[in-house]
This record gives structure tokens, sequence and C-alpha cells, in this order.
């Protein structure tokens, strides 16, 4: 039987379309056991391990304060995401996290980051959220550049893993998934452009030119991961799920109401999507439909 991987785009706020999808396969009995998360990706799929419908969506009409995300936060701490808040109150204190579920699932989330030594893809497994290690790493993927601090774990440097990888279809095929579901936060016919300023992470990474050049080369990287996901596509090998409507909650939205809204488009889109993606993941070994 062949195996499948569930990869999961970024976007910072724009996640919360990701968030309706999940807890729409959630409603669907649709558990894939291998996941690959990209920053904001990542962050909500940690409760779609953990089983905990609609924990994102509480989150995003309860939780979006000043600590979560603020120009405040950026003066004080260096990001304008408060990882301690987002990753440590919120998840032990304000909307609990299954820590136990999440650690004893079959499903397995891999965190993907960038190596600011080198610029290079990191890829780390995360198996149990009570370790500050993983949860390091979990703050790391979803550590914009520029807008954020490096943060280190275990001998690495790392930062947000869409600046190298930001849809990870060709890691997921070296694993040996030949099939893919594949979440993005992006309007069909998207293409990142490049940018007018791209000279500047070279000024605000003067010490790590090869991470700059990551950055600064970004467009390049999403838009052949884009291609190789919709030629997948077409050969039947993938299946794409993305807004049907425009976004309304971009990077740093902080209106629970659009984001809530997006959350909905993404829900409802998967809905949708419910009998092609039951056909899809019926027969794959590593993906379980409870019925």
């Amino acid at each position: 039987m062949a195996k499948a991987g569930l990869i999961l785009e970024g976007g910072g706020m724009r996640g919360s379309y990701t968030a309706g999808v999940l807890d729409a396969f959630l409603d669907l009995g649709i558990h894939s056991e291998d996941i690959i998360g990209v920053s904001a990706g990542a962050a909500n799929a940690i409760s779609y391990v953990s089983e905990q419908q609609g924990r994102n969506l509480t989150i995003y009409n309860t939780c979006i304060n000043r600590k979560y995300l603020s120009a405040w936060n950026f003066l004080t701490t260096g990001s304008f995401f408060g990882m301690k808040y987002v990753f440590y109150e919120v998840t032990r204190n304000i909307i609990p996290f299954d820590y136990d579920t999440f650690k004893n699932s079959r499903k397995k989330l891999t965190i993907v980051a960038t190596n600011v030594k080198d610029g290079k893809p990191f890829y780390k497994q995360l198996s149990d959220l009570n370790n500050d290690a993983d949860m390091k790493y979990l703050c790391a993927t979803a550590a914009i550049p520029m807008a954020s601090t490096i943060v280190k774990v275990d001998g690495h440097q790392l930062m947000d893993g869409g600046a190298s990888d930001s849809i990870p279809i060709e890691y997921s095929l070296s694993k040996g998934n030949t099939k893919n579901i594949i979440v993005l936060t992006r309007c069909a016919g998207f293409r990142h452009e490049k940018g007018k300023m791209n000279w500047f992470p070279y000024i605000r990474y003067p010490s790590h030119r090869e991470f700059a050049y990551t950055i600064a080369n970004r467009y390049q990287y999403y838009n052949k991961s884009i291609e190789i996901a919709e030629q997948q596509e077409r050969e039947g090998n993938a299946l794409i799920i993305r807004p049907s409507r425009p976004i309304i909650a971009g990077r740093m939205e902080k209106n629970p109401k659009k984001l809530s809204a997006q959350y909905q488009v993404g829900y409802d889109d998967t809905m949708a999507m419910r009998d092609k993606l039951l056909v899809f993941a019926d027969g794959l070994e590593n993906v379980d439909l409870r019925k």
C-alpha cells in the first residue's frame, strides 16, 4: 500500500484557514500519521495530533491580544509574536493542550525550520511537547525572519521553515510518501515575485550570508514547490486544499472575526471535498479512516 504525507503550509495568521481544514479532518475521521508542518501549519497541527477539535478556533477567538501579536512584543522581545505566551502560557494555562494524547498518538509531526548557519531546511520530528527542546523546535518553525529572534536549541540556530521550504513536497516524496495531501494558505494561481527589498536580509543578517541568500530567493523555492505540487496533483498523486475565496486574514491579522471567517472557509472547503478526500485516502497505509 502507498504511504501519504499531510503537508501544511505556514503563513502566520493565514493559518486560521488550516485550522478549519484540520478540524474538518477530525470530523470526517481522517487521521494522517505523517504530518509535515511549516510555521503556523505546524502550530495548528499539534491540536490535530492531540485530537482537540475546535481548540485552534478558541485560540483565534479569545487569545489574540497584545501578548500574542503586537509591535509592543517586537520592541520588548524582538519578535512580533509572543513566543512564550503563544507556546507556553496559552498551551499550559489558558487553552490547555493534551500533552499525553500528542505523545502517545500514532500521528507524528515533523516541523520544518531553516538553519541560520547555512540557510538550508532543517527537519525535526516532535515526540513530546512537555520536553522543552521539542517545544523550542515548534517555536523555531514559527520564528519569522526579520520579525523574530533566532531560536537556539540543541546547538542549532533556527528560524521559520517558510524561508527555505514553504511547501515541503520534495521532502515528503523523499520519505517515501508517494501520495500527498497538501494544505495551502494561498488561492489558486498565486506565485511569489522577487521582492523589491531582497537586499535587506543581507543587512539584517550580515554574519549569515547563506541564510540571507535563502530569504532573498525564497520566491524561487516557493514557486518551484507549487509547480511540483500541482504536477503531482495532475498525475493523481496529490490532493491540494486551498482557499476557494480571497484571503481576508493576512499574516499579521488580529481581528478575531476575520480569523474565524477564514477558519470557516477552510472547514467548508474541506467538507466540500469530502468524497474526493475519502476516496484519495482510502487504502493508504498511514492514513486511518475512522468511520
